[in-house]
């Protein structure tokens, strides 16, 4: 009741959002702010590209799909949008000028300008996107025409669309963006997409961009878990009915997992305000340790009329929470709230099932409506608890999967490993690559300063040494807003051109310089350019290079305020630090257990117990180097589990030993119905559920093999847990 009260009062919201997975890497100021703005920016762009043999068809197709896209998602270069930024440039139009016009006005070739502004005022076919009488020399028109971020490497802005041609075929590039809240609801990103791909339907028209590799592989995976989860129930339905004689022990165990799962989610609520979509996919952990428990008490009460909990039972139950508890507490260490979150729904949900279980579970026996068990169920039991091996093997198991891993265990923390794109979407990737001039990815060059105004006056000063390196063409703040000493200085070569050509070019300019337009006037507005807001940030500045370009930036000055930022090779040292903390962590956890189990039985019956569980664990880094598959944080992850499950396993088998045709029977069951949850993971499209799928599989399927090496190991009296008084 408690936990549906706080669920009733501060609601439930999940949080989707696949940036919470990225850590906040090695830097902790302005510039790693700003680089996950731009990450968070191009989490919403959809790159669009028509492919044609004429400019009349790739236009009108262009044309159709823009009239058509679904509401929220609006085209980043259309005509209202370059209106929309002109009317805000309209002010400052003697103040913005193009590279061509600077350039002309900065060698005195003024004559020039001249007869360009008489042809514009004279022309049946005016160019500009003002009067022609108001801005005749097209200072604002050639500003926006030509800048960088319009005109990308070649293409033309022509119709609301940027038009190129490469291989003699034209293709024209429509960059779209999705709505804010499209990068936090996963629901709402495939919502749109789907509409947006049916409109886009035909081999002459390529979609692109991470919103479109989101849509792809969530609805795959979505897809795949469906039919797996329910293959995977269906397994688990027909198992319990084959196990139990009757529908009861169904029932019993949807009511256990019932109250874990209220509580667990009522828990992360309360205590982290939210709960990510990731930790209740890993909270599925609940499903199999918790079954575990449930399994065990059915079992071990088979036709049993006792309505207290066996001092044995009793004490296996409390050591596997205990265990289980202790590897995933040490998820707060990692001071990750997602790890956190992770940590509280399994360790909540895991002692919610264990209270279940004591308070409800007797009561089933005070009715006298036990569950029985079906002979086939007594048979399989027989049969598996005849299995017999040394304590010594899972050690040497372990010990000769240990030495494979130091040999030949390979590591990847590249999170872009982590994704395997589709073959059309790589090709369509590489073909707008090829278009931009992007077939080597993007650079990222991080500018300081204490001021706006510093930080444009140095990304000027960095243009000026790009130029001269050979960098044609790059993004930044300061290619769309100049600083306000060279809007100034603009202002003042115009104001001196209009002055010199005043009879045959009149132009109506103000006589002081109004002010200059600030990066924050421009940037935050609704225009094409807003999207240029997150190069921008207090105190850092980021200016974006072509990947081509690598080594012409090692021809740059050195200076304190510029530095080169990877945000990839940032990622992958958090990633790997991650990973690194986890492992030492769970050797912590490994020897924590170790002790715990030698207060209650003794070192020497410990050292069988863990057997299994460090056999099963090792398994996993020694089954990945046989089969040179490089280890993720994802297999590290999945190690956790096979530790929590490996110990109740291990557990129950060794206090178990005077009955152990039913310990054997539920331990087989916990196994079967473990691997029915976390064994289908392995057979999804999504790296991420695979790798732990395959991990989890193999280190359980171990566990479970060798645990009979732990049968009768606790020979002594536990008696804290055991004795019914205390």
């Amino acid at each position: 009741m408690a936990a549906t009260t706080v669920l009733l009062l501060h609601g439930v919201h999940v949080n989707t959002s696949l940036y919470d997975l990225l850590p906040a890497g090695g830097r902790n100021d302005s510039a790693t702010h700003a680089l996950e703005r731009m990450a968070r920016a191009s989490s919403r762009q959809v790159n669009l590209l028509i492919k044609g043999d004429s400019e009349d068809k790739v236009l009108a197709r262009a044309r159709k799909i823009i009239d058509s896209l679904p509401e929220g998602i609006h085209p980043m270069t259309d005509n209202a949008g370059l209106s929309r930024v002109g009317q805000l440039l309209y002010q400052y139009r003697y103040q913005l000028l193009s590279d061509r016009h600077r350039q002309a006005l900065e060698t005195g070739d003024t004559a020039a300008l001249k007869e360009e502004a008489l042809a514009n005022l004279y022309s049946f076919v005016p160019l500009s996107l003002y009067p022609v009488d108001e801005d005749p020399y097209g200072f604002a028109t050639s500003f926006l025409l030509e800048n960088p971020l319009v005109r990308q490497n070649g293409f033309e802005p022509r119709d609301g669309v940027l038009l190129t041609w490469k291989d003699g075929a034209l293709y024209a590039y429509i960059p779209l963006m999705l709505p804010e809240s499209a990068a936090d609801s996963l629901d709402e990103m495939q919502k749109m997409m789907a509409e947006l791909a049916s409109l886009c339907e035909g081999d002459d028209v390529m979609l692109c961009g991470t919103p479109v590799h989101t849509w792809r592989a969530s609805t795959s995976s979505q897809n795949a878990m469906s039919v797996l989860s329910v293959l995977s129930l269906l397994m688990i339905v027909a198992l319990f009915l084959w196990v139990f004689s009757s529908l009861r022990g169904m029932l019993v165990m949807g009511g256990t997992l019932a109250a874990a799962g209220v509580v667990s989610l009522a828990a992360v609520v309360l205590l982290h305000g939210h709960v990510h979509i990731l930790a209740l996919v890993f909270g599925c952990s609940l499903v199999g340790i918790s079954t575990d428990y449930v399994v065990h008490y059915l079992v071990g009460h088979h036709d049993s009329q006792d309505s207290l909990i066996a001092p044995a039972l009793k004490r296996s139950l409390l050591l596997g929470l205990l265990t289980s508890s202790l590897g995933y507490a040490t998820f707060y260490a990692a001071q990750v709230d997602l790890l956190a979150q992770i940590a509280t729904v399994s360790i909540a949900g895991l002692a919610a099932a264990m209270l279940f279980i004591f308070a409800f579970y007797p009561l089933l026996y005070l009715r006298h409506v036990p569950v029985k068990l079906a002979p086939g169920a007594l048979k399989l039991g027989a049969f598996v608890a005849r299995w017999h091996m040394p304590a010594w093997l899972p050690w040497g198991f372990a010990f000769v999967s240990v030495m494979l891993a130091v040999w030949k265990l390979p590591i990847c923390d590249d999170l872009r490993s982590f994704y395997r794109p589709e073959p059309d979407l790589l090709a369509a990737e590489k073909q707008l690559a090829a278009l931009n001039g992007m077939e080597q990815g993007m650079l990222t060059l991080l500018v300081r300063g204490e001021q706006p105004e510093e930080i444009l006056l140095r990304q000027e000063m960095l243009a000026d040494w790009l130029k001269k390196a050979g960098v044609p063409y790059f993004s930044s703040a300061a290619v769309l807003v100049p600083s306000a000493a060279r809007q100034k200085e603009n202002f003042e070569r115009v104001k001196k051109l209009a002055a010199e050509y005043a009879d045959d070019v009149p132009l109506d300019m103000p006589d002081t310089w109004p002010g200059a337009l600030k990066p924050d006037d421009l940037l935050q507005s609704d225009s094409p350019f807003a999207s240029l807001s997150y190069l921008w940030d207090s105190g850092c500045g980021l200016v974006l290079v072509p990947g081509q370009y690598r080594m012409q930036l090692q021809a740059l000055p050195q200076q304190p305020w510029l530095e080169q930022a990877d945000r990839f090779a940032d990622l992958q040292q958090q990633v790997r630090s991650w990973r690194e903390q986890l492992m030492w962590l769970m050797g912590i956890v490994g020897v924590l257990v170790l002790i715990l189990l030698s207060l209650f039985f003794g070192p020497r019956s410990a050292l069988c117990i863990c057997g299994p569980v460090a056999a099963g664990v090792m398994a996993v880094f020694g089954g990945l180097a046989l089969l040179e598959i490089p280890l993720t944080l994802f297999h590290v992850l999945a190690c956790y589990l096979v530790l929590g499950l490996g110990c109740d396993y291990a557990i129950f088998r060794a206090t178990h030993v005077q009955a152990g045709m039913f310990t054997a029977l539920a331990v087989c069951v916990s196994f079967l119905t473990s691997w029915g949850v976390f064994g289908v993971l392995a057979f999804t499209d999504f790296s991420v559920t695979q790798d732990m799928g395959c991990a989890i599989s193999l280190g359980l399927t171990v566990a479970y093999v060798l645990s009979p090496a732990a049968t009768g190991a606790a020979k002594l009296r536990c008696r804290v847990l055991c004795e019914p008084g205390k």
